[in-house]
């Protein structure tokens, strides 16, 4: 599992929640195609530990390469106590825009998540 402000990120990233739309910052370019790249490279038909797997080295692998980028990005919210879900919120809403991939990786993810949520015993 990633460390907590990792699983943050991935969680703004691919999660249901829509306010990043409300946002209109985008990421500084490089960032996010490097990220779009890698998830055009990801295998649809792999199996979900695979393709979770897969996701995780693409955010990983950006997000070490561009990490310059990344400091500028998180500093642009000084008052945000959730840096890491901000950052994801705003990387997620530049891929919905201009990534084709994007869509197709977060709707699996998702699909994921449902089932691995309707697994989990409720009390």
């Amino acid at each position: 599992m990633l460390p907590n402000p990792y699983f943050l990120l991935f969680i703004a990233l691919f999660g249901s929640l829509s306010i990043a739309s409300a946002q209109h910052v985008a990421p500084p370019s490089n960032l996010a195609e490097e990220l779009c790249t890698c998830m055009g490279g990801i295998n649809p038909d792999s199996n979900d530990r695979n393709f979770d797997l897969a996701v995780r080295q693409c955010l990983n692998a950006a997000v070490s390469q561009h990490s310059g980028e990344v400091i500028e990005l998180l500093r642009r919210y000084p008052g945000q106590d959730r840096k890491f879900f901000m950052l994801g919120l705003v990387l997620g809403s530049a891929l919905d825009r201009s990534c084709p991939q994007y869509p197709l990786v977060k709707d699996r993810l998702r699909l994921m998540l449902n089932s691995v949520n309707r697994n989990i015993p409720s009390s």
